[in-house]
């Protein structure tokens, strides 16, 4: 065990030194999802919401709305970028490198999820917190709740990107999932809109997310004080899908050793 965790922090440091290495790139990481989240926030400026159907968007804390669904998108954005950008080294020949050494695999990929999922999003947290912190008032925190939905959160977050990294490793060609679990996730997911007044075509795609069931949650229990009692379902839903994601990533994992084993050829599609 200790030596995984020393695969997972090397790996971490790793992309940290690849990717991070110049601080100018914290400007663009923050000014896009805030350029992004003050056009979303202005558009809503235009509608009353007095009478919403949904309990927890009032327009006293419609830019907590916000904000919460793009801090946890700058997350779930973070680890498929990272994906993308660790594809890479299957190109360049470094993947080949760690199939030759002893260490795990899925510790490779934590670190590289691990490693974006904070340094990219770190900007976007600050800024969050806080501009929620400057209207706390329109917080209605169940504490009991947030303690337990953030860390599920985290775990969600971070084993999506695993799984991402997994699909993208062993393809020739993963362009085509970026583009498909960028948007579409921003989108469907309910960053901008709630997923409770989608169309029934629409809530069948959002299901897809795991960002979904996160995102109604952290709003549930910071937005509208409920408690676990209320949002037990999408907590267990989300566990449920903490526990796919990592078998299917361990699934992928050991599918693909076994193609290299017998063929020599770590390009599986």
């Amino acid at each position: 065990m200790k030596y995984f965790f020393k695969v997972v922090l090397a790996e971490s440091y790793k992309q940290h030194r690849n990717y991070f290495n110049n601080k100018m790139i914290y400007v663009s990481l923050f000014l896009w999802p805030v350029l992004s989240f003050m056009a979303s926030y202005y558009s809503y400026k235009a509608f009353d919401f007095e009478g919403c159907a949904i309990s927890y968007i009032n327009s006293c804390n419609i830019l907590i709305f916000l904000l919460i669904g793009y801090m946890a998108m700058s997350f779930f954005r973070s680890v498929v970028q990272s994906a993308w950008r660790f594809s890479q080294e299957r190109q360049s020949g470094t993947l080949e490198y760690i199939y030759l050494s002893p260490a795990s695999r899925l510790a490779v990929l934590i670190g590289n999820a691990l490693s974006s999922v904070f340094e990219s999003s770190i900007v976007m947290l600050v800024f969050g917190c806080l501009m929620i912190f400057s209207n706390r008032r329109s917080l209605h925190v169940n504490v009991v709740g947030t303690v337990v939905v953030v860390p599920i959160f985290l775990i969600m977050a971070l084993l999506w990107g695993v799984f991402i990294n997994a699909c993208f490793l062993y393809s020739r060609d993963t362009d085509f999932l970026f583009t498909i679990l960028e948007e579409p996730m921003e989108i469907f997911s309910g960053v901008k809109i709630p997923v409770s007044i989608f169309p029934g075509w629409a809530r069948l795609i959002s299901c897809i997310f795991p960002l979904t069931y996160a995102l109604e949650a952290l709003r549930q229990v910071t937005l509208n004080n409920s408690g676990l009692e209320t949002i037990k379902i999408t907590v267990i839903i989300s566990i449920l899908i903490i526990i796919v994601l990592l078998a299917v990533t361990l699934i992928t994992i050991h599918i693909v050793e076994q193609h290299v084993r017998k063929t020599g050829n770590i390009i599986l599609f």
